[in-house]
Formats: C-alpha cells, sequence, structure tokens
C-alpha cells in the first residue's frame, strides 16, 4: 500500500501528465491552424484554381472557424451534462479522423469542396479547448490551478510559431499535405493518452440539450461570421453582408428572449447576468480583438514590408512565443498568490504598451521583435488571468458551458477585429515596382490605435471586476479562487 508521500507523488506525476497532454494539444492544434493560411496558394495550385477563386479557397480558413463557434457551446453543454472527459474524447476522435482525410482531400477529389467539407467537421474539435479547462477546473486543486491554465495558455502561442516555422518547411519540401500528415499519428496518440489516462470529471448536471436554444445561437455565429469575414471580398455596404449581419443582431435578440422560457436553456440567463462572468466574457472580446489584429499586422508588416518568407515571419514572432512559454506559468503563479484581477489588467496594460512601441517603432526587424516580445508578455497574464477569472465565479457544474461561451466571444472578436484590420490595409496601400502593394505607414499605425482603444476597453472592464477568495453564491458549488488568502468574502477590490 502506498503511504501519504506515495499517494502524494502519484498525485502529482498525474498533475504533470494531465497538464502536458493537455498543453501539447493545444500546440498541436495551432500547429495545423498557423498554416492553414500560408499554405493556401499551394492548395489552390493542386486543386487548379486561379486568384479568382481566392474568395472560395479561403473557406478553407474560414469553414473551420464557423463550425466551431457553433459547437463549441453544445459540446461544452454536453460535456457538463454527459462528462467532459467523454466529449473530449469524441471531439479529439473526429479532428484525428478529419486531419488524416483532410491530408488525403486532393487524392479524393480534385473539387476544392471536398476538402472544405473536411475542414468544416474538422472544425468540431474546436470544443477541444474549453473541454480541456474544464477538466482542469473540476479535478485539479485550486494551488494548482492557477499554474496548469497558465501553461496550457502559453501554448497556443508556441503552437502558432512551430506551425509558421516548422509547418512552412515541412509544406515547402514536402508539401501542404505534410502539415495534415504530420499531425495524423499524433492526433491519434493524444487520443488515446486522453481515453484511457485521463479520469473523468464526476461533476455533471441534470439537463437536456436545448435544440432549440442551440439552432438559434448557432444561425446567429454562422451568419456573423460569414457576414464578417466576407467583408473583406465584397465590403461592408454590400447587400448581402449587411443582410447578414442584420438577421445575426435579430437571431442574437431571438437568442436572448427564447433563453427564459427554455426549459433547460444552453446556457441559464443568471450565469451571464453574473456581474464578473459578464465582464469577463466582454474583457474576452477585447483581448480577442485586439491580440488578433496585431499579431495579423505583425505578420503583414513582415510579409510586405520586409518581404519575408513564411519561415522569416515566424522567426519573426519568434520571441513573442518564447515570452509566453516563459511567462505563462509564471503569470499562473501571480495568480495563485494574488488573485486575477490584477495579473489581468495588468497584462492588458502591457499589451498595449506593446501596441505603442509598434505603432512608433516597426521600420526594422529587431524594433518589431522587442514590440512582440512586449506583446507576448502581456497575452500570457491577461489569457491566464481571464480564464482563471472566469472558472473561479463560475459553479463548477457549469464550467463547460461557461467556458464555451467565454470561447466564443473570444472567437468573435478574433474575427472581426483582422477583417477591420484587412479593411485597412486593403484601403491604405501603394503600389512599389517591382514589389506589388504594400500598405501604407498610416494603415500600421490606425491598426496599432484601434488595438489600443480596444485593449484599453479590456482595461476599464478589467478594473470593475472583483478579486475576491470566492463570490458568496458559488461557495457550495465551485472551489475558492486561486490565489487569495483565506479569509470572507468581503468583496474587496
Amino acid at each position: 500500500m502506498l503511504n501519504g508521500n506515495g499517494e502524494n507523488g502519484k498525485s502529482k506525476r498525474y498533475t504533470l501528465f494531465v497538464v502536458l497532454t493537455l498543453a501539447s494539444i493545444a500546440v498541436m492544434v495551432m500547429y495545423v491552424e498557423a498554416m492553414a493560411f500560408p499554405s493556401l496558394p499551394m492548395v489552390m495550385r493542386d486543386f487548379g484554381l486561379t486568384v479568382e477563386d481566392y474568395a472560395l479557397a479561403s473557406w478553407i480558413v474560414t469553414i473551420y472557424l464557423v463550425v466551431g463557434a457553433v459547437a463549441i457551446p453544445v459540446f461544452g453543454k454536453l460535456g457538463d451534462i454527459y462528462g467532459k472527459k467523454k466529449m473530449l474524447v469524441i471531439a479529439m476522435s473526429i479532428y484525428t479522423v478529419m486531419v488524416t482525410l483532410t491530408g488525403f482531400s486532393r487524392d479524393i477529389s480534385d473539387s476544392i469542396y471536398v476538402m472544405i467539407a473536411f475542414r468544416a467537421a474538422q472544425g468540431l474539435a474546436m470544443s477541444m479547448f474549453p473541454l480541456a479547462f474544464s477538466i482542469i477546473r473540476d479535478e485539479f486543486p485550486r494551488e494548482k490551478l492557477a499554474v496548469a491554465q497558465g501553461i496550457i495558455s502559453a501554448m497556443f502561442g508556441v503552437g502558432t510559431v512551430v506551425g509558421v516555422v516548422v509547418g512552412a518547411w515541412v509544406t515547402e519540401m514536402w508539401g501542404w499535405q505534410w502539415t495534415y500528415h504530420t499531425v495524423a499519428p499524433v492526433a491519434l496518440l493524444f487520443t488515446i493518452l486522453v481515453a484511457f489516462k485521463i479520469k473523468e470529471s464526476p461533476v455533471r448536471i441534470k439537463a437536456k440539450i436545448d435544440y432549440v436554444g442551440a439552432s438559434i445561437l448557432g444561425g446567429m455565429l454562422v451568419l456573423f461570421l460569414v457576414g464578417v469575414t466576407e467583408s473583406g471580398n465584397r465590403g461592408w455596404t454590400d447587400p448581402l453582408i449587411v443582410g447578414l449581419l442584420l438577421v445575426s443582431v435579430a437571431l442574437l435578440f431571438a437568442f436572448a428572449l427564447w433563453l427564459p422560457r427554455a426549459k433547460d436553456p444552453l446556457v441559464r440567463p443568471s450565469l451571464l447576468k453574473q456581474r464578473d462572468i459578464a465582464l469577463t466574457n466582454g474583457i474576452a472580446f477585447m483581448i480577442g480583438f485586439a491580440m488578433f489584429t496585431a499579431n495579423q499586422t505583425v505578420v503583414a508588416i513582415g510579409g510586405f514590408t520586409f518581404q519575408l518568407n513564411t519561415i522569416g515571419i515566424g522567426l519573426l514572432m519568434l520571441p513573442m512565443a518564447v515570452i509566453t512559454l516563459i511567462l505563462g506559468p509564471g503569470a499562473g503563479f501571480v495568480v495563485k498568490r494574488w488573485g486575477p484581477k490584477w495579473p489581468l489588467t495588468f497584462g492588458m496594460i502591457l499589451s498595449i504598451m506593446g501596441y505603442m512601441m509598434l505603432l512608433g517603432y516597426h521600420s526594422t526587424e529587431n524594433e518589431v521583435m522587442v514590440g512582440i516580445a512586449v506583446m507576448g508578455a502581456g497575452s500570457a497574464f491577461a489569457m491566464v488571468g481571464s480564464i482563471n477569472m472566469l472558472l473561479i465565479t463560475t459553479p463548477k457544474e457549469e464550467t463547460g458551458i461557461s467556458t464555451a461561451m467565454n470561447m466564443v466571444i473570444r472567437t468573435s472578436g478574433s474575427v472581426v477585429g483582422p477583417a477591420l484590420a484587412a479593411v485597412i490595409i486593403s484601403n491604405n496601400s501603394s503600389i512599389i515596382p517591382g514589389i506589388g502593394a504594400v500598405p501604407d505607414e498610416y494603415a500600421y499605425q490606425l491598426i496599432f490605435v484601434m488595438a489600443s482603444v480596444f485593449m484599453g476597453i479590456g482595461v476599464i472592464l478589467g478594473l470593475l471586476l472583483t478579486n475576491k477568495q470566492a463570490l458568496p453564491e458559488l461557495e457550495k458549488s465551485g472551489p475558492r479562487p486561486v490565489g487569495v488568502a483565506a479569509g470572507p468574502a468581503d468583496g474587496s477590490k
């Protein structure tokens, strides 16, 4: 029989295994997605498409995001009802099959629509991330929660740069198919590890899926995301774009009206109205908007202004990945010590400093690398603080749907921001002989100002958050928040 120290050592090994497994899954997925957009020209050539078909080919990227946004809340709710590990295994199984089929899509058919269909089904697996965060929340003791979330959050940035650097080399050496071929066996391995080595969360709720609410929310997200992503091709005043956005707003109101009437709503209205959850969701949109807008602009600077290839752009962004990898777990320790409010707010302020540095200094690669390193530091604190704030203010039995809704909102911001940035770049570019269209200085400046404004709104929302040990109404249903010394929940800020 194991003694106390043996049990403690076993628990530590299991904790480390779960964190490393879930963090590696984040790296794996971001590796694929980081190469999806840069590899489009090569994909188009293989399918016999021309520049005029670019809008169609771009759906290889867009459809993954659209389907994922719809699937996230549904899988999150199913995780709360049937088990988060069970739904994570299902999502990973779908991902493994679809990544494999996507890699062979050109061999299966010469129609680009087949690859788009495989990518759409692959988008269902975006629900892996809120499910993984929820497993961490349910299974980990509070003293380990923040650090674990910090490690996993850091891996998103790392996976992106690994994809751009390693994925670019793989693509240029063997073709875009090998981005998927190299991931398929890894995805299968992680699916097996999760299925047989990670424990199922005992936390459940007794409810049924609100199919009406899920359909309304899904329709709203599809129309909104399609409208925003297609605005770059058609323009914001195009009747189709205006119509899609107006109908999506109407469906949003319909969803709000339906929730109080549903017997088992997809998400409880009272949960969305809870002050800190509502503020954290608002912050998630601002972070998604500003962070992805700035990242896309740095890619544009590297590609258009510095004329770097895909590998060069990845190296340009490498400091952000390194800083995020180092500070992600460190941010978790800070959250554990002082609570999530101040690290979250500090991270957003630090991100603004990075945007301001890039606003004034982006004429050399070294200047950009310094600015993006500061951005990475800010992102590490902001992301870790945000997810921990959400988890400690959500009832334990509803973490699946709560983290899912938060990810949907962040995803919406990450779509809207880059779409607006693309419009700014398109409308403020000049033709340089021998090079082609290059964004004007004004375009970069305007985008970084825009990112700073949205992150500034996030700072204001962050200052309104509470930073106490546990919300009184959640004391019985969820674990105490990490990082604040024991004491009464007095509402101090």
